[in-house]
């Protein structure tokens, strides 16, 4: 089931993320596109803005506050 209640919202990566498409430093930023659960997974696609188009699990970003910068994690 995909879910676009965060489409659009920024995000950092906690940590480094290694993929086929690339590498994702941590405290890197980008654009959420979508959620969805997947074999029992939830998983977030992310834009990032190094042009890194990617899965990530909840657990490796932090959604950006709009207003002050500050952060806090996915949940769910």
């Amino acid at each position: 089931m995909v879910d676009t209640s965060l489409t659009g919202m920024r995000c950092r990566a906690t940590r480094e993320i290694r993929s086929y498409q690339g590498l994702v430093r941590r405290y890197s930023e980008g654009f959420i596109q979508y959620n969805m659960d997947n074999l029992g997974r939830h998983l977030i696609s992310v834009q990032w803005d190094n042009g890194v188009n990617d899965y990530v699990y909840p657990t490796e970003i932090e959604i950006l506050d709009q207003g002050d910068e500050s952060a806090f994690n996915v949940v769910n």
